[in-house]
């Protein structure tokens, strides 16, 4: 199974909790896309320290990628807890403008790396 598509299982999982600790109250769509959007910056989070943790197995340590990895997870990180910090003041558009930033490249990137993981590229 694609370590990709384990992700993917896992932001629909991080999105469901959300929703369950009240992420999403009934009839708020401002907060259930607040959710929708955080469940995938925290798979993007999953998916950047998964891509580290490999790359430490099988080609050592590595300081540059290792800290492209790093900083990039701070990034995700600091947008999320910034976007939930102003979701609780009330600022669901400044919220969800925050999360859509972390998380629109994220689904390009994951869209790219599903397509090559479907159709892989003949490098000979």
């Amino acid at each position: 199974m694609s370590p990709l598509l384990i992700l993917l299982g896992a932001a629909g999982v991080i999105f469901a909790l959300l929703l369950k600790l009240g992420a999403g109250r009934r009839g708020d769509t401002g907060n259930i896309v607040i959710a929708a959007l955080a469940a995938v910056n925290i798979a993007g989070v999953l998916g950047l320290g998964w891509a580290a943790a490999v790359m430490l197995f099988y080609d050592g340590v590595m300081i540059v990628e290792l800290s492209i990895c790093a900083g990039l997870m701070a990034v995700l990180a600091a947008l999320t807890g910034s976007a939930f910090a102003l979701g609780r003041r009330g600022r669901i558009g400044g919220a969800v403008a925050l999360m859509a930033a972390g998380a629109l490249p994220t689904i390009a990137v994951y869209g790219l790396l599903l397509y090559l993981d479907f159709n892989p590229i003949d490098w000979r």
